[in-house]
């Protein structure tokens, strides 16, 4: 997971985010929210519409908010509200956060496995079914009396352990090794990876293949001439790999900030 700037543009300068009419929309289907209550059906139309995916998409590097799997090829995804719509796990006296149901800055764009409750399924070489998990409807606290019940209450008072990739320091609660496993730095990391089945077997494979790719590349570099053209054409691969358009990104730069725990 790695910090997104939520409020940024693209290459032509224009604002990532749905159009002004869908703002509109999304107003007067809040306004309902807040009357109807708890009975409130959200309507997947507004929040889920086709802008609103295109605009996640862009904005998140076509990547999926926690896992930073690539979701635009070959993988469906879900619109994810980040404080849950419908219920709250951790409260069955919750009604949801029905009012953020349309709120742009609760939306992100979510992978099937880390959004939706899964099992990890057997694979080659380790038929055992692993641990389940996936976000659904968790959104724990540090303390429950700050929650929002109501669209009166602040959610700014809440303290959540859930990692928001545009508000949270993010790249600080996760550390990553030579296997392609993460693991929590805090509290907040900790959660993160529970909720979002994070040590998932199929998730841990394509990271732990980007660690070495990064490894190879930083030995390499390591070793060439100062004045070398391949130095700087290879500086430039490097780089690429620790933008944020990179698969895995967090866990490359973890791997470049912190190159004497790795065989570099």
């Amino acid at each position: 997971m790695i910090h997104i700037e939520r409020n940024r543009t693209d290459e032509n300068g224009n604002d990532i985010k749905p159009s002004a009419e869908w703002f509109r929309k999304a107003a007067q289907a809040t306004n309902i929210a807040i009357e109807e209550g708890e009975n409130h059906k959200a309507k997947p139309d507004i929040y889920g519409s086709n802008e609103v995916r295109a605009s996640l998409e862009k904005l998140f590097y076509e990547k999926c908010a926690y896992c930073e799997s690539k979701i635009s090829a070959t993988h469906d995804w879900n619109v994810e509200h980040f404080r849950p719509k419908g219920r709250v796990a951790e409260r069955s006296d919750h009604p949801g956060y029905y009012w953020l149901t349309y709120n742009w800055n609760n939306l992100y764009p979510a992978c099937q496995h880390c959004n939706q409750r899964r099992k990890d399924k057997p694979q080659w070489g380790d038929l055992r079914y692993a641990s389940t998990g996936g976000k659904m409807d968790q959104f724990p606290l540090e303390d429950e009396e700050t929650r929002a019940m109501h669209p009166t209450k602040k959610i700014a008072n809440e303290k959540n352990l859930l990692l928001d990739p545009c508000k949270d320091n993010t790249e600080k609660c996760f550390a990553f090794d030579i296997t392609g496993d993460i693991h929590s730095l805090d509290n907040n990391g900790e959660a993160t990876i529970e909720i979002c089945h994070l040590k998932r077997r199929r998730l841990k494979t394509p990271r732990c293949d980007k660690i070495n790719l990064i490894i190879r590349l930083l030995t390499l570099y390591n070793k060439l001439s100062a004045n070398s053209d391949a130095l700087t054409d290879l500086g430039q691969i490097i780089k690429m790999l620790l933008s944020n358009n990179c698969e895995f990104a967090g866990a490359v730069r973890y791997v470049n900030n912190n190159q004497e725990e790795f065989p570099i």
